[in-house]
């Protein structure tokens, strides 16, 4: 019988080694060791995780039984089917066919371009694998045109082959150009507006007139409209951050919306013009500020949803837009960091805590009591609401306890979402989720690779139509390059 562990003050033990360590302070410890303060914290945080895991894992085992009627052949399909279970998770099986289908680097332009922030625009006019890439860095822009078809090079056009090693001598005559704006500082989103063909992009700009650049989405040797240079102005001080940015509907009299650190700017179509949509946030009120995502519903221009730092979802009519105490509201376990419209009732909203809940706009209610969200976080986290609207669906396993800018998309054609994760020894950089059922989706391809800091943390992932007639391929940027996964069968690597 294997004696109880002791805790014994300024010594931690190894259970793997069976041994007790003496803690060295932080500053003095050499950087070869293992039982430093900070990582002897780790390790006890780890160990807290998985006992609070494997604790879970055993109360669940012993609370549900599997019928043994659903073994029996015909009456256990007969119940299978009235259960809506028909045994394919056809998302699963997308995610699962997901492999390595080519890459972009970004360091061809930016040499200390760690985490790229990016966007696709499909070309099926020159061609069904043809597309233009977006590429983002500080108050810089990369345009390149690419071909995605690994088996249909494309001879004109000047595509960079993304299915094909880049050292062959094909990417010298690749046609790309590069535009900076001034006033550099760290890039915090990209947006394409399709209808009007306008591209957006913002950073922490030095300067109040500076951080947002609208230009045209012409690709390589097309005619394209002056860029614009905008800023958020003196109205609410001299130092406004611009943290997000959406492209309005087409039948909208906006252009774009912009999240910044004081409320949410407008892009008007006509005129350029920018206009504050929300109040100047206040003490004691509820405006919006630190607004890290935005999204306009696609059936009804007129609606915007904003949230940010306070983790409050506004749901805006800006023909009478109303905020703070009296505004139309979700509010989220913690502060939000990606919103998705799902269809018209339904929306996907990501945020810190770990929290990633679908909520139906038709039936909000408050929980009724606190409830910690998710329990196997609870004892590290950071502010969260103690009475958030009730969620129709959550999604425990996503991780993000506190990192603001990690890659996020849906497909709501194959049923997944994308999320980049903080990444530890128990969670990838980039999970797989089922839209609809919630829960994770293994996807050997995706999940690969370790990356360390979190310089590395997956900024931008996006699900993009780059093959006609094709499902979305998934675009993720693990520093430094942009990697492709599409949907097709493991090939053995191209000779050259």
């Amino acid at each position: 019988m294997e004696r109880p562990i002791r805790e014994i003050p300024g010594y931690y033990y190894d259970k793997e080694k069976k041994k007790y360590f003496k803690i060295q302070s932080s500053g003095a410890a050499p950087p070869s060791s293992a039982y430093s303060q900070q990582d002897v914290k780790k390790r006890k945080l780890n160990d807290e995780k998985a006992k609070s895991r494997a604790t879970a894992v055993a109360r669940e085992r012993g609370r549900i039984k599997r019928s043994k009627r659903l073994l029996e052949p015909l009456v256990g399909g007969f119940l299978e089917r009235e259960y809506g279970q028909d045994g394919l998770d056809t998302a699963q099986i997308l995610a699962g066919g997901l492999v390595d289908q080519g890459y972009i680097s970004a360091m061809m332009q930016f040499s200390s371009c760690s985490a790229p922030l990016f966007a696709f625009g499909h070309r099926p006019e020159l061609g069904p694998s043809i597309s233009d890439l977006w590429i983002v860095y500080d108050d810089q822009l990369f345009t390149l045109r690419v071909n995605s078809d690994k088996h249909a090079r494309s001879t004109s056009h000047g595509c960079v082959e993304i299915c094909h090693d880049f050292s062959v001598p094909a990417i010298n005559n690749a046609i790309w150009r590069i535009e900076r704006f001034g006033h550099s500082g760290t890039s915090t989103s990209i947006s394409t507006n399709e209808a009007s063909r306008r591209l957006a992009m913002t950073w922490l700009a030095t300067s109040a007139r500076a951080g947002i650049a609208v230009t045209a989405m012409a690709g390589i040797g097309e005619l394209d409209s002056p860029t614009i240079l905008l800023g958020p102005g003196f109205a609410r001080g001299s130092d406004v951050s611009i943290y997000s940015s959406t492209a309005a509907p087409p039948s909208s009299s906006l252009l774009f919306a912009f999240g910044t650190s004081q409320g949410i700017l407008s892009l008007d179509k006509r005129g350029h013009d920018m206009n504050w949509i929300s109040l100047q946030p206040v003490p004691g009120e509820n405006h919006p500020k630190d607004i890290f995502s935005l999204e306009f519903l696609h059936d009804n221009p007129d609606i915007l949803l904003s949230g940010g730092r306070p983790g409050i979802l506004n749901i805006t009519d800006l023909r009478v837009p109303v905020f703070g105490r009296n505004a139309d509201i979700i509010t989220h376990p913690s502060s939000i960091t990606h919103i998705k419209q799902l269809d018209a009732h339904r929306v996907l909203v990501a945020g810190l805590n770990s929290s990633l809940c679908q909520y139906d706009l038709r039936f909000r209610k408050e929980e009724t009591q606190s409830t910690p969200w998710p329990q196997i976080h609870q004892k590290h986290s950071s502010r969260r609401n103690r009475l958030p609207t009730r969620y129709s669906l959550a999604y425990p396993d996503y991780y993000n306890e506190a990192t603001i800018q990690l890659g996020f998309d849906v497909d709501v054609e194959s049923g997944i979402v994308a999320a980049a994760q903080e990444e530890d020894e128990h969670h990838y950089p980039v999970q797989l989720f089922s839209l609809h059922g919630g829960h994770k989706l293994v996807s050997p391809f995706v999940s690969k690779g370790s990356y360390v800091g979190d310089v590395m943390n997956v900024k931008c992932l996006r699900f993009a139509s780059d093959i006609e007639g094709r499902m979305k391929s998934l675009y993720v940027g693990q520093p430094p390059d942009i990697q492709r996964f599409a949907w097709a069968e493991i090939e053995e690597a191209d000779s050259y």
